[in-house]
């Protein structure tokens, strides 16, 4: 079995019949018939797809793929597709370590408070903290990174939210 990758988030095939507006049989057809649709996990005998393969996939059939090495206006990018805040520290933290520099260096580069960085690295733990309007353009700033929004293919809202609105 794969190790679930830290901060990924699983879909079930209900949320993934629910993303694409399919019923089962067509989800299975697809799995069987497209080489390029993401293999499920399997986690106690349940099937489980990274909603990170499913943007990609969804990307590569819109003609776009995410991990090609391209540039943005000229920029290279340094992450992949980052869709929620676990994914952005995480790539913030992987910009640090690439760089090769210590959390209390980039503190003294950004001009944050000493043992900031190691706080908002560790935002999930007792001693972390969360990010943000003030800090947050110090922190990119001293990795020397910007925030690129991209235009995912929208998820249609289940079924439940409908009912509601």
């Amino acid at each position: 079995m794969t190790a679930l990758a830290k901060n990924e988030k699983y879909l079930s095939v209900d949320d993934v019949c629910d993303r694409y507006r399919i019923v089962r049989s067509t989800l299975w057809r697809w799995i069987r018939a497209d080489d390029t649709f993401p293999a499920p996990m399997v986690i106690n005998r349940r099937r489980y797809f990274a909603e990170y393969d499913l943007a990609k996939w969804e990307a590569k059939r819109g003609g776009h793929d995410p991990d090609l090495d391209g540039k943005l206006v000229g920029l290279r990018p340094v992450s992949g597709v980052i869709t929620d805040y676990n994914e952005l520290v995480s790539a913030l933290t992987d910009r640090r370590n690439k760089l090769g520099i210590s959390s209390i260096e980039l503190d003294a580069r950004s001009g944050m408070q000493e043992g900031y960085t190691s706080k908002l690295e560790n935002y999930g733990r007792p001693q972390g903290r969360g990010l943000g309007p003030d800090v947050f353009p110090l922190w990119i700033g001293g990795l020397k990174v910007g925030v690129v929004l991209v235009d995912l293919p929208r998820r249609p809202r289940k079924k439940k939210q409908e009912a509601e609105a």
